[in-house]
């Protein structure tokens, strides 16, 4: 594996700031990327910018505008652009019946920041044979009880990236989808603080419980995403596209509905 195989390519990250975002902002540049990193207005976005070859770029990727900012932004300083990377999403919980407002943020902030990125970017992609990465999740192929805007709106970027796989593969643009299980993001850290609470459990505690049904027994942690992130992104994945990569410590593999009467569980 080279270190140094992102020199002189170009890579727009939507959520940059974030979890996933930034650790795949940091990989990317260790590997030589120019990257550029939209996000909201906030420390994440901060410290991103603070990462070498790295602009960032406050702003909403489910606005067209800021969207062209960035990819401008992303042709001033590179010169071109060779991959996008959706990181930019949202964690809700409620079935149909609970607010509309939740389900169509929900939506907005999970396949409208795809759908817009993707949409402004392609030009460029075109030019290029670059590459887009949606950041799906285990949701994106199970349904999480209560979470019915969340499971929709990750659904969609499956069908999303497969329409993308399709409709620009033959322009040489590839298109992937990774689906994570559960990462220690500050977004799941605040979900484990708030169920572990209710359990008299701590952090840590409520980590581990979580993880006692997945083979790998544990989380996995951003820095681990964005290694899979930089595959698909990159030139060593150059005869994939339009494929779902379950990157979930192999929760989905595993059919769990006997799990309760299972008194060997380590």
């Amino acid at each position: 594996m080279s270190t140094a195989e992102f020199t002189g390519r170009t890579v727009l990250i939507t959520g940059g700031g974030g979890g996933i975002g930034y650790a795949t902002a940091e990989l990317l540049t260790e590997r030589g990327a120019t990257v550029v990193a939209l996000g909201p207005d906030d420390p994440g976005l901060g410290k991103v910018a603070g990462l070498p070859r790295t602009t960032a770029v406050p702003g909403d990727a489910a606005d067209e505008n800021d969207v062209r900012r960035a990819v401008g932004t992303a042709l001033l300083d590179g010169g071109r652009l060779d991959a996008v990377v959706c990181c930019a999403g949202l964690g809700t919980f409620g079935t149909v019946l609970d607010s509309e407002p939740g389900w169509r943020d929900t939506l907005r902030a999970n396949l409208d920041t795809a759908y817009v990125t993707t949409r402004s970017a392609l030009p460029a992609l075109i030019d290029t044979g670059g590459a887009v990465v949606l950041v799906s999740s285990l949701a994106g192929t199970l349904a999480v009880p209560a979470a019915a805007a969340y499971t929709t709106s990750k659904h969609a970027l499956i069908g999303l990236t497969r329409s993308l796989a399709a409709d620009f593969g033959p322009l040489g643009v590839r298109a992937n989808v990774i689906c994570p299980g559960a990462v220690r993001t500050p977004m799941l850290d605040r979900v484990m603080d708030e169920v572990g609470f209710r359990s008299g459990l701590d952090r840590d505690t409520a980590y581990r419980r979580a993880g006692s049904l997945v083979p790998l027994r544990r989380a996995a942690e951003p820095s681990e995403i964005a290694e899979v992130i930089a595959f698909l992104a990159g030139p060593r994945s150059a005869v994939v596209t339009g494929a779902v990569l379950m990157a979930d410590c192999g929760v989905s593999a595993v059919d769990l509905s006997l799990s309760p009467l299972d008194q060997n569980l380590s």
